[in-house]
């Protein structure tokens, strides 16, 4: 893949903050979830109409399982991306087995291993800028072969790709301007539509290739186990930035809801909403704890039936490295946000760099990161 990506020059940043973690242990669980199959072939154990074909996907492992598949990420504006960076672990015999490797990279100079599909601006392509309300996929540029037999099915047609699928750290270095600002003009949206739940509202999620490839939320897609329920209990989803705004208590501009779900169930937290007041706020502050709406004195702690009682907060003006790192044998995801202005000493050989790769102790030094202190 050639060399890392480097520092990224000429953004502005913004005032140096103190960094945000939350960790999520105990991911990972046997169990089954729908699985899209050629309705010619079968089976179609799950779920059956005439045109949608269900399979009862089993799976016996706990270690990150099914986020261990092939993952799509989704970007929702308004954002503006400066670089985006995909790291696994090497599997060539020339490198050590420890060194994870870039996989996937772009920035305003270079792109590599990575596709983009989707409508990232009212313009179309994605150059860096997500619109408000528009929606761009981000994968691997190994296209997937859709159409008779494919499986997972999806039905003929180009523009399809796989995920990356294993142990993955993903890196976005971005800024959440407010939908229609100077950092992000309207002109740029997908809609102005300031009653949709969508307005305004920055994602940056993780999705099966599976559910992607199907088209999201349409008919026949294994994100339920009965398609069309919205119950989330099959591959579900995981929003690891997401602001809320549903026009109702959940709506909160200024931070992210951050959780998983699946047939695993339910882990992590929805929206603060009304319940929290950051307008007061130190800007250096990224971590906020939902109780009192003040920093969070340590990095978030979350697993099934409990935490993280702390949420990220929005970076409206400058720039933050979005750091999701998928371990396995830990069982653990670990999210994190850091100014690029302030990294921590044990990783500065990793950002603003972003090598062609990094060894396993700097992973390590990532997983083992509790932000703010």
């Amino acid at each position: 893949m050639g060399g890392g990506l480097g520092p990224v020059s000429g953004i502005d940043a913004g005032p140096p903050s103190n960094g945000a973690t939350i960790t999520f242990t105990g991911i990972g669980a046997a169990g089954w979830m729908p699985s899209r199959r050629d309705p010619g072939t079968g089976p179609c154990d799950a779920y059956s109409t005439n045109s949608c074909c269900m399979t009862k996907l089993n799976i016996t492992g706990d270690q990150l399982t099914p986020w261990d598949q092939d993952l799509i990420m989704t970007l929702r504006g308004p954002m503006r991306v400066a670089q985006l960076a995909v790291y696994q672990p090497s599997a060539s015999s020339s490198m050590p087995a420890t060194d994870w490797v870039l996989r996937g990279r772009w920035d305003a100079q270079a792109k590599t291993g990575i596709a983009f599909d989707g409508k990232a601006t009212s313009a179309g392509d994605f150059a860096g800028t997500v619109g408000s309300q528009c929606l761009v996929n981000v994968s691997t540029d190994q296209p997937f072969p859709c159409g008779a037999g494919s499986q997972p099915y999806c039905p003929s047609g180009s523009g399809k790709y796989f995920g990356w699928a294993g142990e993955k750290m993903f890196v976005v270095l971005a800024s959440m301007p407010h939908a229609g600002t100077d950092a992000l003009p309207a002109s740029q949206s997908c809609s102005t539509d300031t009653s949709n739940g969508w307005y305004d509202a920055p994602w940056i999620g993780l999705s099966h290739g599976e559910l992607i490839r199907a088209g999201a939320f349409q008919a026949c897609q294994c994100y339920d186990k009965m398609p069309g329920s919205l119950k989330g209990d099959g591959c579900g989803q995981i929003n690891a930035f997401e602001v809320v705004n549903d026009n109702n208590s959940s709506k909160n501009l200024e931070l992210f809801s951050t959780n998983f779900f699946g047939y695993q169930g339910y882990i992590g937290e929805g929206p603060c909403g009304t319940a929290c007041d950051v307008s007061a706020l130190d800007p250096a502050v990224d971590l906020v704890n939902k109780k009192t709406s003040q920093e969070a004195s340590a990095g978030a702690l979350s697993s099934p039936g409990s935490g993280p009682g702390a949420a990220f907060r929005r970076p409206a003006a400058g720039y933050r490295y979005f750091i999701v790192l998928m371990n396995a044998s830990a069982r653990t995801v670990q999210m994190a946000m850091i100014h690029p202005a302030n990294v921590p000493a044990q990783l500065s050989s990793f950002l603003p760099g972003l090598p062609a790769s990094v060894p396993q102790q700097t992973v390590d030094a990532v997983m083992q990161l509790r932000l703010p202190r």
